[in-house]
């Protein structure tokens, strides 16, 4: 029985069970350290893995899941984004003790964050500050990384560093260290409006010992060989999360109206639950939220049809440049009609909606967080020069 097959039995359960109070967590501050767990026991972390058992789930499959998560929880999916990717990559590392070390690990159930993104230098940039000295047999790995999302709920975390000295003076490398390793320091101290139980935060690396198993790959950040572009995936879970919150604020606005008793004099009908208004509104949220799942879904297969062949070393380029494309359109759709919604919801509740005890306010905050991960209107203009003007999208992991 292959990892997709034994889980998918206990879906519902276990999503009711992070979902339950879900709401009380982020109103209180509560992290989900528990429900991350549940989904590494019950080898949801392990969902698109390829092992002895049988294929791993595809992007489709996965995207699915992440919305559903993303509806009971958006605070717990967003924890797996960085994990999710790493899974997928070591899918396409060919036959051989690396990839068995992870799968092994991925198996047990580990959960993989990251330490990529930096203060300094252009968002997307491959110019690290964090460097990796070259020593007597081995390295010393020392800088600080900013939005290490998940990486304090990890077993693991990823690193991107540039290599100072030795044979691989100048390229970029992945090391992948348990996050208990001498030396490593995980601070929980995002404090955004939304999204703010995820782990994001800064990772510190003080002249971290690195042997040569810890090191996932060295690559060239001046090469032009063809390669994986993981943008697409990266971009398309961040619209999973918003799909996902969409259907909760449609699940909230159907529960609100329908126990809503008070309504205006000079509203168009006495009972609030048969205001035409109101119905009105409920049934455009719930549009949003399907259409955009379906826009992510259709955008999933576009990124699988990329990235099948790739996890058996072919790599065609124009499969990702389509991928690219489809996630960053979905992206300027739902993230416009994500808040828009999300800001809806309180039409139909009302002014008791807007009470603290509600928190109702967590959908529009985690939208927004979200969009902000990187510019709406920049991705609406790359999509544009490359309609108008044939000029290739960026050529960064925000594509």
């Amino acid at each position: 029985m292959s990892v997709l097959s034994r889980v998918v039995a206990d879906r519902s359960a276990i999503l009711s069970e992070i979902g339950a109070d879900a709401a009380v967590r982020e109103l209180t501050g509560i992290d989900p350290h528990a429900q991350v767990r549940l989904l590494s026991e019950t080898g949801y972390t392990a969902l698109t893995l390829d092992d002895g058992s049988g294929p791993g789930a595809g992007a489709p499959e996965l995207f699915g899941f992440l919305i559903e998560l993303a509806r009971a929880d958006p605070i717990v999916a967003h924890i797996l984004r960085a994990h999710y990717w790493f899974v997928e990559q070591i899918r396409r590392f060919p036959d051989g003790p690396v990839r068995d070390r992870w799968v092994a690990e991925i198996a047990a159930g580990k959960v993989f964050g990251n330490a990529t993104s930096e203060r300094i230098g252009s968002a997307g940039s491959q110019s690290f500050q964090t460097e990796l000295e070259a020593v007597d047999g081995g390295w010393l790995l020392t800088g600080t990384k900013f939005y290490s999302t998940g990486t304090a709920f990890s077993d693991y975390v990823s690193v991107t560093a540039t290599v100072r000295g030795g044979d691989f003076d100048g390229k970029v490398a992945r090391i992948v260290l348990p996050v208990d390793r001498d030396g490593v320091t995980v601070a929980d101290d995002w404090d955004g409006i939304g999204q703010n139980r995820t782990g994001t935060g800064t990772t510190t690396l003080d002249r971290v010992p690195v042997s040569a198993d810890d090191v996932l790959a060295f690559t060239d950040p001046a090469s032009t060989a063809p390669v994986a572009n993981d943008g697409p995936f990266l971009q398309l879970y961040l619209q999973a999360l918003i799909t996902g919150i969409l259907l909760s604020v449609g699940d909230d606005a159907t529960t609100l109206l329908r126990s809503r008793m008070r309504t205006f004099d000079h509203a168009p009908v006495d009972s609030p639950r048969h205001d035409p208004v109101l119905l009105g509104t409920v049934g455009e949220i719930d549009a949003a939220a399907h259409v955009a799942r379906a826009a992510v879904l259709d955008a999933a297969r576009t990124i699988e049809e990329a990235f099948a062949p790739a996890r058996s070393g072919v790599i065609d380029p124009a499969l990702f440049i389509k991928a690219s494309v489809a996630a960053a359109r979905v992206k300027v759709h739902v993230d416009r009609v994500g808040l828009r919604a999300a800001a809806d919801l309180f039409d139909v509740g009302g002014a008791s909606s807007a009470s603290r005890t509600t928190n109702l306010d967590r959908h529009w905050r985690n939208i927004r967080t979200v969009t902000l991960h990187n510019p709406t209107s920049y991705k609406a203009i790359a999509l544009g020069d490359l309609l108008v003007n044939d000029t290739p999208l960026p050529a960064n992991g925000y594509f």
